[in-house]
């Protein structure tokens, strides 16, 4: 006779008294006072052994999702799937020899979508945006961060606008190599300091030019050496990029290679904010001296000016007339990271209306810096009156923001194409509030500047 120990002891139960539990559990009645537990259990139980159940779950899931897509509100930027692009960062023995580096001194890198078919010849380069680092102590806060060192970079970017793998969103170069280089010098790719500075026991590199240089090299032993059409594109301090870089670019190429360049939001006008002050004068004047961006700037420029005014050889509205790249120009009239941080205008037109002026006085300041690119025999302009910042890297911007009822895709591409002439391609728009594609409701500005407010960009 077993002892009580033995009879009471635990053990694993038998696969046949498991199924047999499972059995009855499916089929008897609910405890009294839960109502329903013993249903549910049924259900749940024949939704995993039988396949009748699983097909019903599965049509009920489905008619919800349609029912949601049918009647259930959509953004405007999901209607397609996102595209991403894998991170490639240099092996550190490449970029030893030349010292193109990051802030921190780890390698740079960038994000990468082969093409495919008719378009796996065709690229388009990407330089990302992200402000600038005006001192030291700025730059060695951003060096913490992924626009200052590959060691935060994450493993992939999503790519959308003209960066899409979309046909509907980005007909004309869906199926290209797309490639965006990760940002993270601090000064647009044209620091080209040598010797390093030490702030906090931390050492410090300004090396833009070098990790231009640098990541250059790779995708040409990696594709771009083949490549038969090649756009440069960028955005914001990566927009400025552009215009700084994309004759260098050009030397880089293949012979023959047909090149066009597409900076975005890269204007930041050289002005006095409503205060009078010349913040963003300054940020640049201490730059491009810090970075001694003088050896990563366009020569012609450089040699041009007066070595007090070298430093506007860093500034889009300066540094255009010297670019021999064929460009589409791309800006908002009314550009709320400018308007907030450089005019320093912090107010909806419907909160101020007193201030209503001053609003239309930064849109003429824009247009009086870029009508040169009216008279221009080789580039175009595309600028909205949107309250935007960047109009080529989302899909709605990309797409549904108008210009006398033209998209930005469609407006470059007919540029480019050759469709409409460079000396027609100038979509200017209407002012402020005159067009309806673009929103300027206080809701939507009220969701931007929560955004804004989140740091702060003002230099003493």
């Amino acid at each position: 006779m077993n002892s009580a120990r033995e009879r009471y002891a635990p053990r694993n139960p038998t696969p046949d008294e498991i199924r047999d539990a499972v059995g009855r559990m499916a089929t008897k009645a609910p405890p009294a006072g839960r109502a329903g537990n013993g249903t549910w259990r049924r259900y749940l139980v024949h939704l995993r052994y039988g396949t009748r159940y699983k097909m019903m779950f599965l049509v009920a899931a489905l008619f919800l999702v349609w029912a949601a897509m049918l009647h259930g509100p959509r953004p405007r930027v999901m209607h397609y799937m996102m595209s991403y692009g894998d991170l490639v960062v240099l092996p550190e023995e490449d970029v030893a020899t030349q010292g193109a580096v990051c802030l921190d001194g780890s390698p740079p890198g960038y994000y990468i979508r082969r093409g495919s078919g008719e378009g796996n010849k065709n690229w388009i380069i990407y330089l990302e945006g992200g402000g600038w680092c005006w001192n030291v102590s700025d730059c060695h806060k951003r060096s913490q961060t992924d626009y200052g060192s590959s060691r935060y970079f994450k493993w992939s970017f999503s790519f959308d606008g003209i960066l899409s793998n979309s046909p509907s969103v980005n007909p004309n170069f869906y199926n290209w190599n797309m490639v965006l280089l990760k940002y993270c010098d601090g000064a647009s790719f044209a620091g080209n300091r040598t010797d390093v500075v030490v702030h906090e026991g931390k050492q410090i590199y300004f090396r833009g030019r070098r990790i231009l240089q640098a990541l250059l090299d790779h995708l040409m032993a990696h594709g771009l050496n083949q490549a038969d059409r090649v756009i440069l594109s960028g955005v914001s301090a990566g927009g400025l990029a552009v215009l700084l870089h994309a004759d260098y670019v050009r030397t880089r190429l293949p012979a023959g290679v047909r090149y066009h360049a597409l900076p975005d939001a890269g204007f930041f006008p050289d002005t006095r904010n409503i205060t009078g002050h010349e913040h963003i004068r300054i940020m640049y004047q201490r730059s491009f001296k810090m970075q001694n961006c003088s050896g990563g700037v366009d020569e012609d420029c450089i040699k041009d000016k007066t070595e007090q005014n070298q430093w506007q050889c860093y500034m889009a509205q300066y540094a255009y007339k010297y670019v021999q790249t064929p460009l589409f120009i791309v800006n908002s009239g009314y550009d709320y990271w400018s308007l907030w941080f450089i005019y320093n205008l912090r107010c909806h037109p419907e909160q101020c209306p007193e201030k209503l002026p001053k609003l239309q006085e930064w849109r003429e300041k824009i247009l009086a810096i870029t009508q040169k690119v009216s008279k221009s025999e080789k580039d175009g302009i595309f600028l909205p009156s949107c309250y935007i910042h960047s109009l080529t890297m989302f899909g709605y911007t990309w797409t549904d923001y108008l210009v006398a009822g033209t998209s930005l895709r469609d407006a470059f591409y007919k540029w480019y194409s050759r469709k409409t002439p460079a000396a027609v391609a100038n979509y200017f728009d209407q002012p402020y509030p005159n067009n309806p594609s673009c929103p300027w409701t206080l809701e939507f500005y009220n969701k931007v500047t929560q955004r804004l407010k989140l740091y702060d960009f003002y230099v003493e």
